[in-house]
Order: structure tokens, then sequence, then C-alpha cells
């Protein structure tokens, strides 16, 4: 058998993981790789060869056939000329810090996921591991404690069970209602009030008048529709667009209307969904997302114990920026937080900048007595950086070591819980990058993936490798603000 490579430059690290592909669904004798192609000998399960995420068609008799990922990727703008990761349900709405969909395929793929397997992805963020498990029939379950990451990602969901056309008739039926039923904005109420402070009147109106259009269509076209429309929103407000702080424009508003721009966003995200759903058709729905923190074990719903086959996911990192405070114009007009909450729930990240309840003294007695009993190491390294520290430091660096002692423990929490959920001698995978801070002009390097490898294998975990992910960047919003060296962290359930 041959296997052909697609026609983009790859990095040292996706050949690496095509390899590993190979070998786990195909178990072939022996690989030898040839100019644009890699020939395999004595394969098994040759139909599998059609999962393959790294190559763009696989030779069997003299008989060619292109794999589904090549299909998915070719009806993007991208083509066949680089990688894409809006293919599908992908494009939706932008994410921050949004997974690798090939990555993510790769690891189902290299753990063997079979059709009867039951994935989790305990950080769940817009969906892009539930999706890849769609296509492949798997079930999965994701939990994400940001209520807008648990919406979009069963936006994504439920546009794999949905026709294309309907979604698009869903819109411009929509877009009708609200254009000829403009409607008048309360403004006696908190939401309306706080709202109106961060878009333009005219804006306003139409994007709260878009809104109650989709509620006289159908329910889950409404929910994808309503995504569609979040993703549009900070362009259409006052906030900068191309920072992730809370900042206001310099730059001029579209001039293109709000009505037009959504209608344009979703014949785009349909045209993609139309090429999916070629290829896979309209799938049943297999996968949700849990707006609920991976620590709540349910023994009678979604989360019970040693119900999942596999766990795959990319965590928050240490210091996270703030996912939730960027996203807060969608969070409040989609109703799914006040604004008096948003500050609290960045707070319960694991991994936020926020602190809130307990003071920054309890922090750092927490820190002093390792309350959470973390690893030594780890718990050395956040006393070492508590030293480091000097007037000279300003605020944010003067709670860098309590912040990281803090994200420490609540990956300590997390590890502890999916152990329970999943079954003994399942595969976890992890896309974690690391990083560094500053203290007193000394640079202190934090080597994230090792710190939690170390503090998985004392919650039920073991260690058995990590791959560097070499030049793997992220993909959505603000993606030049991510790390630049990532590594994929492989556990195993003891």
């Amino acid at each position: 058998m041959k296997l052909f490579w697609h026609q983009y430059k790859y990095f040292p690290y996706e050949k690496e993981l095509a390899r590993r592909e190979v070998c786990s669904l195909l178990s072939p004798e022996e690989i030898h790789e040839v100019d644009g192609s890699i020939e395999i000998s004595a394969p098994q399960n040759t139909t599998l060869a059609n999962r393959l995420v790294y190559f763009k068609e696989f030779e069997s008799n003299t008989s060619k056939n292109k794999t589904q990922q090549f299909l998915l990727e070719s009806g993007t703008v991208n083509g066949t000329k680089r990688q894409s990761t809006r293919y599908s349900a992908h494009g939706l709405h932008e994410y921050k810090g949004k997974f690798n969909p090939q990555i993510a395929k790769a690891m189902l793929n290299i753990f063997g996921a079979k059709e009867s397997d039951r994935v989790l992805d305990p950080f769940c963020g817009s969906g892009t591991s539930l999706i890849e498990c769609m296509h492949l029939g798997l079930s999965s379950v994701g939990t994400d404690i940001n209520p807008l990451a648990a919406y979009i990602a069963n936006a994504k969901v439920l546009s794999l069970c949905t026709p294309a056309q309907k979604i698009f008739e869903g819109a411009k039926k929509a877009a009708e209602i609200a254009i000829n039923n403009i409607h008048s904005i309360n403004e006696k109420n908190e939401r309306s009030n706080y709202l109106l402070s961060w878009f333009p009147r005219d804006n306003f109106i139409k994007i709260e008048s878009l809104k109650l259009a989709l509620k006289e269509i159908d329910d889950d076209v409404s929910t994808i529709l309503l995504s569609i429309a979040s993703n549009l929103l900070r362009d259409y407000s006052y906030q900068d667009p191309n920072d992730l702080r809370i900042r206001r424009r310099k730059s001029p508003l579209p001039e293109v209307s709000f009505f037009q721009a959504f209608l344009t966003a979703t014949e785009s995200f349909t045209d993609k969904l139309k090429q999916s759903q070629k290829v896979h058709g309209i799938l049943s729905r297999s996968g949700i997302a849990l707006n609920q923190d991976c620590t709540g074990i349910d023994p009678s719903g979604e989360l019970r114990p040693e119900s999942f086959d596999m766990a795959i996911t990319s965590p928050p990192y240490a210091t996270a920026l703030p996912y939730i405070d960027t996203q807060r114009l969608s969070l409040i007009w989609l109703d799914l937080l006040s604004p008096l909450e948003v500050k609290e729930l960045e707070a319960r990240l694991i991994g936020s900048r926020e602190i809130r309840g307990a003071s920054k003294k309890d922090l750092l007695l927490k820190l002093e007595k390792n309350a959470s009993n973390i690893p030594e190491h780890e718990a050395n390294l956040c006393t070492k950086l508590q030293s480091a520290l000097t007037e000279d430091d300003g605020f944010r660096r003067q709670v860098v070591p309590t912040l990281l002692y803090r994200y420490f423990s609540g990956m300590s929490d997390a590890f502890s819980s999916i152990r329970e959920l999943v079954k003994p001698g399942a595969p976890f995978g992890l896309v974690v990058g690391g990083n560094h801070t500053v203290l007193s002009g000394i640079r202190f390097d934090i080597n994230t993936p090792q710190h939690l490898a170390n503090i998985a294998t004392e919650r039920g975990w073991k260690h058995m490798e990590s791959i560097p992910l070499q030049t793997y960047k992220r993909y959505g919003l603000h993606q030049n603000n991510s790390t630049k060296v990532e590594t994929l962290v492989i556990l195993k359930a003891i």
C-alpha cells in the first residue's frame, strides 16, 4: 500500500504523528519513505487508511482513494496549498486558544479509537475534539466552565446534524424578519445598559432585532445562527477587535451593515459545512458539551465513573490571558452571564490571573504550607519564584508565584477527577505549552508540560511520553499571543 502526502509543507511533528497513525491504524510490517509518499508492507485493516490525517490519498491494489481529511480540507478557501483548520464546523466561531483539529484527530487515531469508544475532553473549549469525534463516529462528552465555550461547542455539534441549506435558509428568514421588525430597546435593565455602553445604538438595535427574529425559527438552527452572529459582535462594537484587553477601538466601525455581514458569514460557514456533509453525510448527534468543570462527576448522568475509554484535551495555561473578559459581549448578549458575573467567573478558571474571594495573603499561606499537597518539585518552584520577588516587581509579577501554585493545585484536582472518569488503562493526551516569567530582572522558564506530567503521576496516571510539537501554533482569536512551543503529553490511567 502507498500513502501520499498532502501538498503543503509539513512541520517535523506532523510527519512523526503521521507515522504513529499508520502504525496504530494499519499495523504494517514495514514502512519505507519514498518521494512524495510512503510505502507500507502487509498492512492490516486497510479500510482504516481513509481515517489518516496527514495523507491526501492512498493506493491499494492499484486503486487510488482520497482520504476523508483531504476531502474536508479541499472544501475551504485554503484549498490544498496549506493545512486548513476551518473545515467542517470548525470555523463557526473564533475562540482564543483553539485546539488544532488535525492534532485532535491524530490523537484519536494514535489511541486506536473505535466506534464503540467514548471520549472525554475535560477542557473542551469551543468543541474541536467533539467535532473530530463525530467525524469518526465516536461518542464524546466535553466539559468547560465557560458557558460561551459550551454554547459554541454544542452549536458546532448541532450543525453537523443539520442540513447546511436549512441553516442558510434560516439565516435569510431571520434577517428578513429583523429588517422588517426593528425593535425598540428596553433600556431599564442592567443587560441593555451595559451593552449600549459598548455598541453604537443603531448597531445594537439591529443585533437585538436579529436575536428576537431567531426565536421564530427552529431551535437547533437558531443556536447555530446565534453563534455566527456572536462571532461578529466585536467587529460591530466599540471594543478593539485586535486586543485581548478591554480597550476602546481606534479603528473605524465596519461600513457593511450587520445584517449583510451576518448573511455573508452564514453563507461562508454553510459552504464549508456542505463539503463536510458530502463526505460524512448528515450525522446523528453523538457529542455534547457540558457547562461545568471536569470535577463535577455525576454517577447518574454523562460523567459516570470509569465510563470513558480515552481522553484528549488542550488544558488552560498558567496565568492565562482573560478568556471570559475578552468574550464578555457575547456572554452577556446571549444571556449566558450578567455583567456582574463576568469577573467572578474569570477568577474561577484554572490558570486565571484574577484573584477574587481568597486574599493574596491566603493564597500565599497555601503556597507556603503546600496546602494542596502538590508534588515537591512543583511546590519548590513556586517557593523559589516567591523568594525571587523584590519591591521592583509590579503588581502583576508579585502574584505570579501564588497564581502558579493555584494553577498547579487546580490541575491536580482535575487529574484526580479525570482519572475517576476513565477506565483503567485509558490513554490521555494533552497538548500544552510552556511559558516563562521575569522576576527581579531574572527570567524563569516554566516547563508546564513536564510539571503537569509530574502532577499527573501522583494522581493516578503513568507518564508514557512527551512529544515536542516544534513550531505548532494556536489557532483562533489573537493567535499572536499564544505560546510558540507546545508538547503532546501522553498519560495512561493506572
